[in-house]
């Protein structure tokens, strides 16, 4: 089982290549955001950033995950890293066990398609402390290139997945006063067969300029892209909390 699961996550990684300038922009967003800060990581797995904010930025790291043996793998390493900022618990993250306003920045990566985006959102605005501010990395739904491959890799996905569409973001705007949304990955998934070529780099920060730019002057073009990077912040709970 565990030799099928890794060849499955290494068929997928070969796409993750592609993905440098959405990861680039959510590290840069941390780096920004979370010095000296309460972090809380959505679906943190095995450790995922948790283990790069206990480190080098944040106060306090909480991870959270509902694999038992994702968190248990977790706090391994962060013992054998001498991490005592970061905690990792075994928790639904569509009901928290956490009190209202407890963190100031809130993370995840390819988290919120798999979870009850209602129930999630909701939850979310009320750990997230007044003037708080969160940030993630999910895919969107449009592309029918990249719906037929999902299609053609069932092994690849798990049957809760749901690549967000428009509802989906007007649904998280329902949730927050700032909800910005930039998208990613358009071309650039073109350099992924060149992954192991010398040319990779170079290829992959012009398709990535190209798609900069074609979002910019055909932004109906956007929800075609294949990542979302969504940013959210509250300053007033009440319109989180239906007050």
């Amino acid at each position: 089982m565990a030799d099928a699961q890794d060849i499955n996550r290494n068929q997928a990684a070969k796409f993750y290549t592609a993905a440098k300038s959405s990861r680039q922009y959510y590290e840069s967003f941390l780096v920004s955001n979370c010095l000296d800060k309460n972090v809380l990581e959505y679906g943190c797995g095995s450790g995922s950033y948790s283990f790069f904010l206990a480190r080098h930025l944040a106060n306090k790291v909480t991870g959270i995950d509902i694999s038992a043996a994702a968190i248990e793998s977790a706090r391994a390493q962060a013992k054998v890293q001498n991490l005592g900022k970061a905690a990792f618990l075994v928790m639904d993250a569509e009901a928290t066990e956490f009190d209202d306003d407890c963190f100031d920045v809130i993370c995840g990566t390819g988290i919120l398609h798999h979870l009850n985006l209602g129930k999630a959102l909701k939850e979310i605005a009320r750990i997230l402390r007044p003037g708080g501010s969160a940030i993630f990395i999910e895919p969107m739904g449009y592309n029918q290139a990249i719906n037929i491959y999902r299609r053609l890799t069932p092994h690849l996905r798990v049957k809760d997945e749901h690549p967000l569409k428009y509802e989906d973001l007007r649904l998280i705007k329902s949730f927050f006063q700032e909800a910005d949304f930039k998208f990613f990955h358009f071309f650039s998934l073109l350099a992924v067969p060149f992954r192991n070529m010398a040319i990779f780099p170079f290829l992959l920060n012009f398709l990535d300029y190209i798609d900069g730019k074609l979002a910019a002057l055909l932004p109906f073009l956007r929800i075609f892209y294949w990542q979302v990077v969504i940013t959210l912040k509250n300053q007033d709970k009440s319109r989180s909390l239906g007050v």
